[in-house]
């Protein structure tokens, strides 16, 4: 179609969703009943080339701003979020500016509000630390000076405290493991949660204060019939001692409390 040709509505279909527009070249474009209102649209209505094109820019517009719309009502997204969901439909960069720009102005995206909101959830929610919280956020793009003066508001050593001191009473209480075991796995836990190693220390302290220490006979003797069954099967005397030792002490275990039980068994 030349510039400055015009074009004719020759017929206009309601679908289940869209309209379908219907044109005397043969060719048919679909539209929101939104559009059909904003310009007017109706049988035999003529369109210029320009027209045309404004009308359909602005479908394009809607359609991506209400898939978007539609990606927000599952929760809080970032500016980067809707880009890589429209992107994933094929939606050109310019209108996906366009609408990242009109769901800002219009108070539905806030990068600030976001950053609060996630740091909020992923500390008091999933128990995730610092280190974590600052590294999933930049991955999404984001303000890492706002990240941070979030974090420091709202991770506070006290908080902190607070949090890692049930976590590490609750699996206490669970695991039958030596303790060592138990710190040295929970340590670990707490750590890949983001967690600092000095925090992580500064709770086991404080935490260690009031923990009334416990027999771990029971324990010990639990892990040494386990290597006693594995190991008998294939050694015997000093070897089989030795490898029941070495298996002990990889599961926490003191090598002299080892060798004080071990006195007592038949072994």
């Amino acid at each position: 179609m030349k510039v400055g040709d015009c074009v004719q509505v020759t017929n206009i279909t309601k679908l289940k969703v869209k309209y379908k527009i219907e044109l005397d070249n043969g060719k048919h474009f679909y539209v929101s009943e939104d559009t059909i209102l904003k310009y007017g649209l109706i049988k035999k209505i003529e369109l210029s080339n320009e027209q045309l094109k404004e009308i359909i820019s602005h479908e394009s517009i809607e359609s991506a701003y209400n898939k978007a719309v539609h990606y927000l009502q599952y929760g809080l997204r970032t500016k980067q979020d809707i880009r890589d969901y429209l992107e994933k439909k094929e939606i050109v960069s310019a209108i996906i500016n366009e609408v990242i720009e009109k769901l800002t102005q219009i108070g539905y995206l806030n990068d600030e509000h976001y950053i609060e909101a996630a740091v909020i959830d992923y500390f008091n929610l999933n128990q995730k630390g610092p280190y974590w919280i600052k590294r999933k956020l930049l991955e999404k793009d984001l303000d890492k000076k706002l990240i941070e003066e979030n974090i420091t508001k709202i991770c506070t050593e006290e908080k902190m405290i607070e949090m890692l001191y049930k976590i590490i009473e609750r699996e206490f209480s669970v695991r039958r493991e030596s303790k060592n075991k138990k710190v040295q796995k929970i340590t670990q836990k707490l750590y890949t949660n983001g967690f600092s190693s000095d925090i992580i220390r500064k709770v086991f302290d404080v935490f260690f204060e009031n923990y009334e220490e416990e027999s771990e006979d029971d324990i010990l003797e639990e892990y040494f019939n386990k290597a006693y069954r594995n190991y008998s099967r294939r050694y015997e005397g000093y070897t089989l001692r030795q490898k029941i030792i070495e298996k002990l002490v990889r599961d926490g275990f003191s090598y002299y409390t080892i060798k004080d039980f071990l006195e007592t068994q038949d072994l």
